[in-house]
């Protein structure tokens, strides 16, 4: 039925039972909203989607209103904007906000662009939902420039402790898009609002956790979530996809649609095609860690003088050829399984019979479970080729001849005389059947690790070199399945009940191709630990005071305290480094024999005590591992002290400018150059309240402390160089700038300082990898030449800084980095901790 309305002064037709949401976003008329989504039923909570409605009293919310024929609707009026801004803007006052009211968000989102990888998120440039944030598209459309009140932060957790989810509640505000998806497609509350008031939080009901709450982790909660508070631990810090590919998930026969998205070609996240139905744990979260695991086969290997030797993939295939000449005939099988597209699977029959003139083509159906074994194998077959593994290792000296087409190693490969690497799932095309025997497409979303292939593209090239006159060469899987005679498959769209895995985790496939899923996806450990009632340990380990009562220890950790959220100040006792250390100097720490040397700027020292203060901010996983060493642990090395202490002497007056790790930095700078006679004015900058520190410290060793935040919740608004700039018009005369913390913060000061007159230094830890010079990561171009940050620094004229190539430096390694934490395995490290308030702020009320 047909129903007449007006729209912002169009005449449209609507369809009846719509809502006026839907009927506008029909018509490609744009009305702001957060709290609805397509998979979900009207809410109404948010209230940024109200409107103006003719004859009706107030401003309806558009998402739960129907139409009427002949309604007036009007979106677009200023008092809704400012409506709308208002409403944002309390919302606002418990999430991290200062990023969108930064008068330096785009020159920050240009110098910037992608996510630092840090445990809470305290602004938009860490957070891992940035690129696709709901929130930040919604505050530039409403023109949000300011928050009236100083926003609360509620110092939670974040919570890792759960297989493939992190939870930030600090970002929550409470949409409840989560709960209600939860109920949609699981019929439940496995989560759902907890406590009242300003307590209301999302959570499980008596604190259980997400297994004991019922979770089958499809992950519908994640996919609907709009502002990262929620958040899938693999593919959180990839940014946003570049390519999105619906494909169909092979894991088992329910042949369910998935999109996979992926970021250079490499799968990075995946989820259910339909809105109305979840997916199972699998399919939402196993593909990109199963794929991109470090332990897939990527080099053809062949057995020379009894050792498997990597080649080339043309020597590969003509070792196989030689191997396999003199074994057709019942001499010959192929073993394989249903796991491989109709297409391969023909290829596999059609060199079987045609080439090897074998009548042993085994072609297995996996269990319930996905297992997949032959053991009944003919005695005179004496060569094989396997595409998994497939034949148990006992059965590996019935066989003259091994060639394995596999995906990872095993015991099976290390045996065999040829190992070919095999493309698999997202990484190829073809056809499979469905339970129903529905033809179900696979489309290719990704590429595969390395040198491997499809699998009928590799048997193609056997066949080619064993027999070329005859074989027929395919160009693509395309003519496979046009000789296979296959209509054209469809994408499992339509289906009318969730897979049963989404709602019962025991029904989840656990082998595929005969290899244990779970342990190349590090989640379904922990979803298996709990099953098999192993989760839950008692904690043997020594307690904190017990740690303490032992004698000192070199490098052992006295205190650990969290500053502000991300940001730990460690005193360690390390009495020769204490001895010699200089402002401006640095240390190396490895945390145990196997971690990463990482370069950290010496805070503070007392000589007679010989302890060392290090501040440390986590970001990626050397920081993480660093901050989740407990008082009294002693770290394996701390080596110091290093770099080109700042010189110290007499210059005048001397601002110190100090952000994020640099406000702990400039600590022992201040007191030093003060000592000398300097009239020492430190700026503090920080995001907001509750990310400023040490202003007690830093006040009793400057003449004058001035603390900015972004948002304008404590002292002066804007950024440290703000201040500077307003001390320098008011006539102070600045005889040198000191600036320390982050590169965009060293950048805008070098730059609205270059035509002052007045010198500026900063210091560029952080692009030092090695901290020794020799890996050459902080290579970088002072004034033409070049230089060394770990060696001929930390601090450099900042003017004379290359600031494009310390951002590229900054980000050379990124790729690296977030595959280094991109797993799924739950985390016990504690990230954002209960705060302890050292930063005074609940003397700011």
């Amino acid at each position: 039925m047909i129903v007449n309305v007006v729209i912002d002064g169009k005449t449209l037709e609507g369809r009846a039972g719509e809502t006026i949401l839907e009927c506008a976003l029909r018509h490609g008329i744009s009305i702001p909203h957060l709290c609805t989504h397509p998979a979900l039923p009207p809410f109404g909570a948010c209230r940024i989607c109200i409107v103006e409605v003719e004859g009706m009293r107030g401003y309806p919310t558009s998402c739960s209103t129907p139409i009427s024929e002949g309604m007036v609707i009007r979106t677009q009026t200023e008092a809704l904007r400012l409506l709308r801004r208002n409403i944002l803007g309390l919302m606002m006052l418990e999430h991290p906000s200062a990023c969108l009211v930064c008068e330096r968000r785009e020159l920050c989102d240009k110098y910037r662009p992608k996510s630092e990888k840090v445990g809470a998120t305290t602004g938009c440039h860490t957070c891992n939902n940035k690129e696709i944030c709901e929130v930040r598209e919604l505050s530039a459309d409403l023109g949000l420039a300011e928050i009236m009140v100083a926003p609360k932060y509620h110092y939670k957790p974040v919570e890792r402790s759960e297989p493939f989810i992190d939870r930030d509640l600090n970002l929550c505000i409470l949409c409840g898009r989560c709960v209600r998806v939860c109920k949609l497609h699981q019929g439940k509350s496995v989560i759902d609002f907890v406590h009242r008031s300003s307590q209301t939080h999302i959570g499980q009901a008596f604190g259980r956790n997400l297994h004991e709450a019922g979770c089958t982790f499809c992950g519908s909660c994640v996919d609907v979530c709009p502002t990262g508070t929620l958040s899938d631990r693999y593919a959180k810090w990839f940014g946003r996809p570049d390519m999105k590919t619906e494909t169909t998930c092979i894991y088992c026969d329910e042949a369910c649609a998935l999109a996979v998205y992926a970021v250079n070609n490499k799968s990075v996240m995946a989820k259910g095609v339909y809105d109305h139905l979840p997916v199972c744990v699998l399919g939402h979260f196993a593909i990109p860690e199963f794929l991109n695991s470090p332990n897939r086969l990527r080099t053809p290997q062949i057995r020379i003088n009894k050792v498997l030797r990597p080649v080339t993939s043309e020597e590969t295939i003509q070792r196989c050829a030689e191997l396999l000449k003199n074994y057709t005939g019942k001499s010959f099988a192929f073993v394989c399984d249903t796991s491989s597209t109709l297409e391969d699977r023909h290829i596999f029959k059609k060199f079987t019979q045609e080439v090897m003139q074998s009548p042993y083509y085994f072609e297995i159906v996996p269990d319930k479970k996905g297992f997949s074994k032959l053991t009944n194998i003919p005695d005179e077959v004496k060569a094989v080729i396997t595409t998994g593994l497939f034949i148990p290792q006992e059965f590996r000296n019935k066989f003259d001849v091994v060639i394995s087409l596999d995906i990872f190693p095993s015991e099976w490969t290390k045996s065999a005389d040829v190992v070919y690497p095999t493309a698999v799932f997202a990484e190829v095309s073809g056809t499979i059947l469905d339970r129903d025997n529905q033809l179900r497409p696979l489309v290719k979303a990704c590429n595969p690790p390395g040198d491997a292939m499809p699998e009928w593209n590799i048997i193609q090239q056997i066949a080619k070199a064993l027999s070329s006159e005859t074989w027929k060469v395919y160009t693509s899987v395309e003519e496979i399945s046009r000789e296979l005679g296959l209509d054209t498959a469809q994408l499992n769209i339509n289906r009318q009940t969730a897979p049963p895995a989404s709602q019962n985790l025991k029904e989840r496939r656990e082998w595929f191709k005969g290899h244990k899923i779970e342990d190349y996806v590090t989640g379904l450990v922990s979803i298996r630990n709990f099953e098999d009632g192993k989760d839950h340990k008692e904690d043997t380990s020594v307690g904190t005071e017990d740690k303490l009562n032992k004698e000192l220890q070199p490098f052992m950790v006295l205190s650990r305290r969290e500053l502000v959220p991300n940001t730990y100040e460690f005193i360690i006792y390390a009495p020769a480094i204490a001895k010699k250390a200089l402002p401006g100097q640095f240390v190396i720490v490895m945390v145990d024999e196997n971690s990463e040397r990482i370069p950290y700027t010496l805070s503070d020292w007392n000589e007679e005590k010989g302890t060392i203060t290090l501040v440390i901010q986590e970001k990626g996983l050397s920081s993480r591992k660093m901050i989740s060493v407990s008082e009294g642990e002693c770290l394996a090395h701390v080596v110091g002290p290093l770099g080109t202490a700042f010189e110290v002497q007499h210059y005048g007056t001397v601002a110190i400018l100090g952000g994020c790790y640099g406000i702990g930095a400039v600590l022992r700078l201040s007191r030093s150059l003060r000592e000398q006679g300097n009239k020492v004015i430190v700026i503090s900058e920080a995001r907001s309240h509750y990310l400023a520190y040490y202003e007690k410290e830093l006040s009793a060793v400057s003449d004058q402390f001035i603390q900015t935040t972004v948002d304008a919740s404590l002292g002066e608004k804007g950024h440290a160089i703000d201040a500077l700039k307003r001390l320098i018009q008011a006539g102070e005369k600045i005889d040198l700038i000191v600036a320390v913390g982050c590169p965009f913060m060293m950048m805008i000061t070098a730059e609205e300082t270059r035509n002052t007159g007045i010198k500026a230094v900063c210091a560029l830890n952080p692009i030092m990898l090695d901290g020794t010079g020799m890996c050459g990561a902080c290579r970088i171009s002072i004034g033409g030449e070049t230089k060394f940050a770990c060696v001929d620094g930390p601090f450099f004229d900042a003017h004379q800084v290359d600031w494009d190539e310390v951002r590229d430096r900054r980000e050379a390694y990124s790729a690296e980095e977030i595959q280094a934490i991109s797993f799924t395995m739950p985390s016990t490290t504690v990230q954002g901790e209960h705060h302890h308030h050292h930063c005074s702020c609940m003397e700011r009320g």
